[in-house]
């Protein structure tokens, strides 16, 4: 192009022609960039991981909706609200072609996950046509920030990136990911990182649980679906997608090795194919050598984690015959970067005892800064490890999910046990029965009902009995929730102690809920139809008479009560013997309706009686609820008020600065303290001690315990007629602070001694009459996990120990060493204290919201 200078016309020729090259510019310029996706840097305007700096997840949802309305190969659904009502988001991403074709792949993949009828042919065809579904997710606890930042960077590279590597990825899988697994507590750090950097505060613990309910223990309900996210992601899992590979990304503590892969540590859990864990443990040894070729240090398998035990979201779909992988990377303090020294950086676990080279540690991080961009480049290549060996291995991991789904339904037909019955009529509390059904359903577990009644021996099946059929694809996951666990007994060293489970020992569904389950060894022929969901269904009135009589054995009596009482119903029970237990509701004209309407769909068999004494009725009052949820998070509060409010109990929920203030106490009727130590309860985090020099502070406001103010309030509150209810270590504080004439006799024992890791043992009602023990049966199984049993002294009033651990069999399942130790021993100790009274619990009886067999002892305390 040619430019002129002569004339005034010229000068405007001049104008004119620097116009036309602006607009040539422009439209290049454009024409360049339309149909481009921004990368997040450019969109954000810094680069992801940068110190210091965080998206949230409004921002988060902002980029990938930009990025779906842009790329072929991105589509974003919305699966449903997350518990606080946040859009809970799965990114599919594949190539062009693939998602054209998407709804035909996801029917092969339904095939080869449900293979019944597939012969070996047929499935030979899908899987040449079919694709490796991976589902990745990220950000669980949200304080493991990085991974939610990376999804970004992810997903924009699957929507640009042309280069061979990321089209055999998007020719050869489909990528399900899914952003955060818990969006309201990833908001939540973020703003509470971004309001404190740059002060003092910096990086210091948020004082409240991460998921409204949960908090780090949303990743124990993968088995239970008691939380909103674990359902809508089961649905990814189980129902819509049945993806063969899954990618949990998480973080562990700082002074470890850079990150965890499997394979896991021992022991093994018995259930799961042997296949389906040596193809993880492939997937985890490529990992660690694509990742060595690329440079990174400290990538280690092997330490600490194991794949054992139920309710994790890398390692329960393994009992689904899914490979389950689980990543731990070692954190910084959320986005503010660390310096680790020489010498500084420690093993994992006694599998990896210290930071020396070994076939785990095949190539150690020594020293460095660790930022937050490290992590983020740490899991980005474990990523696409994963994706590059589900590209390469297509065939041989579509036919492992095949083969390993039909071995499953082989193995039900003629191994048994061959299916679990559940027979409803026979059910002390048929809603229990009937919840634990349905918690089943969100696995993906097919249900059926009989056609009628029949018989197995001697035992009589009505024809309302529920059939489990094991010849089943997820066969491994029905049997593990259903049946006793053994857990090994591992010591550290001969004679030792023995060896801490990473969780739990015990999760068997059945004792958990109270329900009782046939276990069927022998092949009977039983008429069945499939159920496709479950309800309670509508409750039945029977009978004539002027009061509705409602059978606390039904859990969901309660569920009704607490109804009726916030619609202004008057609710009874009764001192007549004949009718102990049981809920009485007058059937008048004003409250007919209402019984009939609140008890709609709750499953109910309420029976209408003329002989009672209206001077028999004792009145059923609102109680005014309090639950102390300390600065120092505990998920067992957070699980506690999920339980009431899961069963409608309203309540307050007091802190410090309220136990400390006289005049909140005398407003409530019952505290409850959910289990958590003395030290915890009273000094709250100044209980650990001296910080190091170069810890972030906690703002004043959230620091502290309850203090001597406090346990002197409660004091109070109790001798005025207030009820206190101490859930599990809980307990300790009542012994300790407030001087009951009740010892913990395993306080101080070692765990060579006593140990309870998670385990379910066996209670026996001891005193049938206390209100406290209405509706439950004579045995009942609960949940421990503390050293804590009691044993009572002479006292001026009468103590009562509503339940003792069973004198005989104790143990229900899972691992308990020195069993003899808590024989017969109280469980369950209601103590008077002036005009009020203290209930001290053992055990949890609301732990992780599992436990449906002990609720009842705490609806009791809350409505007698």
């Amino acid at each position: 192009m040619k430019f002129y200078f002569k004339t005034k016309s010229g000068a405007k020729d001049m104008r004119r022609n620097l116009y036309l090259i602006f607009l040539t510019v422009l439209i290049f310029v454009i024409n360049l960039s339309f149909g481009q996706v921004l990368s997040p840097e450019k969109f954000f305007g810094f680069k992801i991981g940068e110190d210091k700096k965080l998206i949230g997840w409004d921002e988060i949802v902002s980029y990938l909706s930009y990025v779906d309305k842009n790329s072929d190969r991105i589509i974003i659904e919305e699966l449903g609200k997350t518990t606080l009502g946040k859009p809970f988001l799965v990114v599919i991403a594949s190539s062009e072609k693939n998602m054209r074709e998407i709804q035909k792949l996801k029917s092969i993949q339904r095939k080869l996950a449900k293979p019944y009828g597939v012969d070996e042919r047929e499935a030979q065809n899908l899987i040449r046509e079919g694709k490796v579904f991976i589902l990745i997710t990220m950000n669980i606890h949200s304080t493991e920030i990085a991974s939610s930042q990376e999804s970004v960077e992810l997903v924009y590279e699957f929507a640009t990136r042309n280069d061979d590597e990321m089209r055999s990825i998007l020719d050869n899988c489909v990528i399900l990911l899914i952003p955060s697994l818990n969006p309201d507590g990833q908001q939540m750090v973020v703003d509470w990182y971004k309001k404190y950097v740059g002060t003092k505060y910096e990086a210091s613990p948020m004082p409240w649980l991460y998921h409204y309910y949960a908090g780090h223990d949303n990743n124990r309900d993968w088995h239970f679906f008691s939380l909103v996210e674990t359902r809508l992601t089961a649905k990814v899992l189980y129902h819509d997608w049945f993806p063969q590979v899954v990618y949990d990304q998480h973080q562990m503590g700082s002074n470890g090795p850079r990150l965890f892969v499997p394979p896991y540590s021992d022991p093994v859990n018995p259930n799961v194919l042997p296949e389906i864990m040596a193809l993880t443990n492939l997937f985890g040894k490529y990992i660690v050598f694509d990742m060595i070729q690329k440079g990174f240090k400290g990538v280690v398998t092997g330490g600490r984690f194991n794949a054992y035990f139920q309710g994790t979201m890398s390692k329960t779909p393994l009992w689904h015959n899914r490979v389950g992988i689980l990543s731990e990377a070692a954190s910084v303090r959320i986005a503010t970067p660390i310096y680790l020294p020489y010498g500084s950086v420690e093993g994992l676990g006694d599998e990896i005892p210290d930071n020396s080279l070994s076939n785990n540690n095949l190539n150690p991080f020594e020293e460095g800064w660790w930022r937050l961009r490290d992590i983020i480049d740490y899991e980005k290549a474990a990523t696409y490890a994963i994706l590059n060996f589900s590209a390469l291995n297509r065939d041989k991991i579509l036919w492992t999910f095949y083969s390993a789904n039909k071995k499953s339904i082989e193995r039900g037909l003629t191994e048994p046990p061959f299916a679990y019955l559940i027979d409803l009529n026979a059910q002390h509390d048929p809603n229990s029965a009937i919840e634990l059904v349905k918690r089943l359903q969100f696995a993906g577990v097919e249900i059926y009902r009989a056609k009628k009644s029949f018989s197995v021996g001697n035992l009589v099946f009505s024809e309302n009995t529920i059939v489990i059929p094991l010849a089943q694809p997820c066969r491994p996951f029905i049997k593990d929730v259903m049946e006793i666990q053994n857990y090994p007994d591992i010591r550290l060293y001969p004679d030792g102690p023995p060896k801490r489970p990473y969780d739990v020992t015990a999760w068997t569904l059945p004792l958990q809920m109270g329900v009782d389950v046939f276990e069927l060894k022998e092949k009977v022929e039983i008429p069945l139809e499939k159920i496709e969901t479950i309800n309670f269904g509508d409750s039945k009135f029977v009978g004539r008479g002027s009061y509705f009589v409602i059978d606390r054995r039904f859990i969901n009596s309660y569920r009704l009560v607490n109804l009726l009482l916030k619609d202004g119903v008057k609710v009874f029970y009764s001192s007549d013997k004949k009718f102990k237990g049981s809920f009485i509701v007058k059937n008048e004209k004003e409250t007919s309706g209402k019984v009939r309407s609140h008890a709609k769909n709750l499953g109910l068999e309420i029976k209408l009686i003329d002989d009672l004494k209206d001077a028999d009725l004792i009145e059923v009052k609102l109680k005014k609820i309090g639950i102390y949820q300390p600065w120092i998070t505990s998920m067992d509060e957070g699980w506690t008020r999920l339980v009431l409010d899961s069963f409608y109990f309203s309540y307050s929920v007091l802190h410090n600065q309220d136990i400390k203030d006289k005049k909140t106490l005398d407003e409530l009727d019952i505290l409850i303290l959910p289990s958590m130590g003395t030290n915890a309860i009273v000094e709250g985090r100044e209980f650990r001690g001296q910080q190091r020099i170069d810890l972030p502070q906690m703002p004043e406001e959230y620091s502290g315990g309850i203090g001597k103010q406090g346990v002197d309030n409660i004091k109070e509150f109790i001798k005025k007629g207030g009820v206190l209810l101490a859930f599990g270590e809980a307990s300790d504080f009542v012994i300790e602070q407030i001087g009951v004439p009740v010892r913990n006799v395993l306080k101080n024992t070692s765990i060579k001694e006593f140990f309870a890791p998670g385990t379910i043992v066996k209670l026996k009602i001891s005193d049938v009459d206390n209100p406290l023990t209405y509706g439950l049966r004579e045995y009942v199984p609960a949940y421990i996990i503390n050293s804590i049993a009691f044993s009572t002294a002479s006292y001026f009033d009468k103590i009562s120990s509503v339940a003792c651990f069973d004198d005989a069999n104790v143990l229900l399942s899972g691992y308990l060493l020195g069993s003899d130790k808590i024989k017969g021993k109280p469980a369950l100790c209601e103590v008077p204290y002036e005009k009020g009274k203290i209930i001290m619990f053992a055990f949890r009886p609301q732990h992780r919201s599992q436990t449906w067999a002990t609720f009842k002892f705490i609806f009791n305390a809350l409505l007698n």
